[in-house]
């Protein structure tokens, strides 16, 4: 609930974790989740989620939307004398077996179950789920329908057309059931998902829903609040009113175990007080990013560029440090920094950097090997550890590299055709794994660095297994897991109580798990999501394929979809871009398309990143390698969106034009394709690689230049610094780390 209220966790999780405590879930029809009906408005045009009324009011139960109806559930429940039932309001319940099976009947499992509760066929098509707006309509008029919603009505476009060809029959009018009828404001299916989904997650809702969940798992489910908020249900639905063994009759203990299965269950009740309320947004920092604000984020040019490894492959940026590999993966040079974001250092930078020398490490402290050249060299180019590997050829360094929560490096490319675990410090070598018969061509880490990737030339994935650096067996408490590696002028004793720890060290990477089949060339990129369960991967000239991590099998083919590099939103949204035909392309799990972005030829993209919430995403758009377009040319950047009924080759063209010059960074919709904001680089160097801390307040990008360029808002810092120096904290620069 408090992390609710801080909005660390979304409206939809918290309503799921609720549901769970209270004992639903999805392995029974009986107790299955219960959503709230969110919106009021299924007429208009367009769909305007900052305006209230286009919500229902979450403080009343369905029964008393409409007050007309209300007046005849409070005349019955004055009216209603039985010497053994109690009063209600309610005949019928807002969650049932038949509930759930009416929004699901046109996917399996529940086009099954509807067939056997219904006696072997399906219920007359005028009753079935056939209509949005008649749907909201019947639960706001008809006496026995008081019915919620269900939690795939926010994420599961597939329960609104029928995919399976199933005949449903037809109606009294003549019309056969197909797919739900759909309100004006959604073009199909997808986006009526989407725009649900972010109804759910408004502002509006946020500040109400502690109402509604008061009413279904709280204080008003029962008793005399109950009354008072008209929310009183027939007494066999609530939890404990009937103990069925004591019904010494047979035949009306099984009636009383069907009626308490098939007419609703009221949850658990979790809560006895009110249920506190969510935060503003605006008192709430962590989530002030530069998705919500990207009009105020502003550059900054880390100073002597020089110092800090330049041009990364990959970029880690932790609450305190910053890890940059080099781009000449496997055998890349290793840099860490000190910083602290959102901390002002008083001249006018709103972090605080520092080009790392000493690292504060949990076993007493490592030294970073950082270092000018030789004494009367006159160099000035500072050398890093670097990485001893033979690289084999044609393989793209930034493909091959990957920075763990832990700041373990994890490289590929190599000619042994291995998979490499770097140490931080020193880049020295701590674990080398195999499988592969041919070189690794790209690999990825899961965002919380749990599982790992790995495409080859074999055209094999190979799903891997990493264990933290926390959950080391190591029973030498004072060396770190994958700490340093002892230098040339270590004492003997030192050497061996490090090796001693390197032994008995849990392997970090386990595996592989599972081998993935089904392309047929060289694998170009690979993601994996250990939240979604899904690996997703792309090869030359062949199509998008999805995995199931569970047990490695082939669950999906995006048929026709060829993509030169993949990636997951955290809400299950696919993005694929092609390098070839230029374009940028969504997809649903199940492969549909969701929208696609033309790009001119003299542009393309070195990387995507989607935000935490998967609602936007950046791309950082470089210039073509063959082009020679003028600049000009970048009036050409336009849009097309597509519904999943289309053709690829009739697409319709977005009424949206804009001009992207690059090298730039662009802040898309990932529902629309559209750009939002963009963040246009000086210099005219491609972007090589791009980070952000995990509260996502700050950007870092690196140049081919050798530049490193922090975006973030400066009134942040400003904000955090308040709130820190409230809570009694006194600030003194980077000495918080250098003491830690």
């Amino acid at each position: 609930m408090e992390r609710w209220a801080r909005r660390e966790i979304s409206n939809f999780e918290y309503l799921m974790q609720l549901n769970t405590l209270a004992g639903r879930g999805y392995n029974d029809i009986t107790q299955y989740p219960v959503f709230p009906w969110i919106l009021s408005d299924y007429s208009s045009k367009s769909l305007d989620l900052s305006d209230p009324s286009s919500y229902r009011d979450l403080s009343k139960p369905v029964g008393a939307l409409n007050p007309d109806r209300l007046k005849e559930f409070q005349e019955r429940y004055s009216t209603f004398e039985d010497p053994v039932i109690p009063k209600f309001h309610y005949g019928s319940h807002y969650s049932s077996a038949g509930t759930v099976l009416y929004y699901l009947v046109r996917v399996e499992p529940f086009t099954t179950l509807s067939i056997q509760l219904q006696g072997g066929k399906f219920d007359h098509a005028d009753r079935m789920f056939s209509d949005i707006a008649a749907t909201w309509s019947g639960v706001l008029e008809d006496m026995s329908d008081v019915k919620e919603l269900v939690p795939e009505l926010f994420y599961l476009p597939e329960i609104l057309t029928n995919n399976n060809s199933i005949d449903f029959g037809t109606t009294q009018l003549g019309d056969k059931l197909d797919t739900v009828k759909l309100p004006s404001w959604a073009e199909n299916p997808v986006d009526f998902i989407h725009k649900h989904r972010m109804a759910l997650e408004s502002e509006h809702v946020s500040e109400h829903l502690h109402e509604w969940i008061d009413l279904i798992f709280g204080y008003k489910q029962r008793g005399k609040e109950a009354i008072a908020a008209n929310n009183v249900f027939f007494y066999i639905t609530y939890e404990g009113t009937v103990d069925i063994d004591k019904i010494s009759d047979p035949g009306q203990q099984r009636a009383t175990q069907d009626q308490i299965a098939y007419f609703g269950q009221t949850p658990s009740q979790l809560l006895t007080v009110p249920h506190m309320k969510r935060m503003p947004l605006a008192d709430v920092l962590h989530l002030q990013t530069i998705f919500r604000n990207p009009k105020e984020v502003k550059p900054y040019a880390v100073p002597a560029p020089e110092k800090c490894n330049l041009p990364a492959a990959v970029i880690h940026a932790s609450s305190d440090s910053i890890v940059v590999v080099d781009v000449n993966s496997p055998a890349a040079h290793v840099a860490q920094h000190k910083w602290q974001p959102n901390t002002p250092d008083g001249q006018g930078t709103p972090f605080l950097f520092q080009h790392g020398k000493a690292m504060a490490g949990s076993g007493g402290g490592a030294l970073m090997r950082m270092f000018k050249g030789p004494a009367g060299s006159g160099s000035e180019e500072w050398h890093f550890p670097q990485a001893l590997a033979f690289p084999a050829t044609g393989i793209r360094g930034s493909a091959v590299s990957a920075i763990t929560c832990d700041k373990e490096i994890i490289t590929g490319g190599h000619a042994d055709n291995s998979i490499k675990v770097i140490s931080l410090d020193g880049a020295k070598t701590l674990e080398t794994a195999s499988g592969h018969c041919a070189p690794v061509t790209c690999l990825a880490l899961s965002p919380d660095s749990n599982y790992l990737v790995t495409g080859s030339r074999d055209t094999t994935i190979l799903l891997w297994r990493i264990h933290r650096a926390s959950s080391s067996l190591s029973s030498i408490s004072d060396v770190p897991t994958g700490g340093p590696t002892p230098s040339s002028s270590t004492s003997s004793s030192s050497s061996s109580v490090n090796i001693l720890a390197d032994k008995s060290r849990r392997r970090c990477i386990e595996g592989p798990i599972h081998v993935l089949r089904g392309h047929r060339k060289e694998i170009t990129c690979c993601y994996v999501s250990s939240d979604l369960g899904i690996v997703v991967s792309c090869s030359h000239s062949s199509d998008v394929l999805l995995h199931s991590m569970r047990r490695g099998r082939l669950i999906r083919r995006l048929e026709g979809v060829e993509a030169h590099s993949v990636c997951i939103s955290p809400g299950g949204v696919v993005m694929a871009w092609n390098k070839l035909q230029h374009r940028i392309s969504t997809f649903t799990l199940n492969g549909v398309p969701i929208a696609s972005a033309q790009m001119p030829s003299s542009c393309r993209i070195s990387c995507m990143e989607f935000s935490v919430d998967g609602e936007n995403a950046l791309i950082a758009v470089n210039k073509s390698v063959d082009s020679t377009v003028s600049s000009e040319g970048y009036r050409d950047f336009s849009f097309k969106k597509f519904s999943m009924e289309e053709d690829d080759q009739k697409k319709d063209e977005a009424d949206q034009v804009l001009n992207v010059s690059p090298p730039s960074i662009c802040f898309l919709n990932v529902h629309t394709l559209k750009v939002y904001h963009k963040l246009k680089l000086a210099g005219g160097q491609d972007i090589t690689a791009l980070a952000r801390n995990k509260d996502s307040t700050n950007l870092l990008v690196s140049t081919a230049d050798k530049q490193l360029i922090i975006f973030t808002d400066p009134s942040l810092s400003l904000k955090v610094v308040d709130q820190m120096l409230k809570l009694g904290w006194e600030g003194d620069g980077l000495s918080p780390l250098i003491k830690r």
